[in-house]
């Protein structure tokens, strides 16, 4: 299942160092979120989701945080304990392994920059800058 965490600069680069990301939830395309969004396809509904997770990253940002940001991780149905609204809850910490991407997040909020997990050690200094 695919599914979407809001960070900052900063927690994606503890999370480059560790290899892990503590969170309990992470925005996902749940049953409940296609069964209340008829009309979207499924690239739609992946996009609403990680817009939900943008607008938890631009909330997190301060003065020391770095740049808002989104994660996409390809998550294990073994790993989900409970499925919600438009998340699930985790029985465990995400692992660097199952980053799928990351997306830098426009000043509006409204568009989101696509970067191969490759792509994110060049990449990190800007972001914290």
């Amino acid at each position: 299942m695919r599914a979407y965490v809001g960070v900052t600069a900063q927690e994606l680069s503890e999370f480059l160092s560790s290899g892990t990301l503590d969170v309990s939830d992470v925005y996902a395309a749940t049953q409940f979120f296609i069964k209340a969004n008829p009309d979207l396809d499924e690239e739609e509904v992946e996009y609403a989701l990680s817009l939900v997770a943008a607008e938890d990253a631009q909330e997190l940002v301060g003065a020391e945080t770095g740049a808002p940001l989104v994660l996409a991780f390809e998550v294990a149905a073994e790993v989900i304990e409970a499925e919600h609204e438009m998340s699930v809850s985790l029985t465990t910490a995400l692992s660097w392994k199952s980053l799928e991407c990351c997306f830098e997040i426009s000043e509006d909020g409204e568009e989101l920059t696509w970067f191969a997990t490759q792509e994110i050690a060049d990449k990190i200094a800007e972001w914290l800058a």
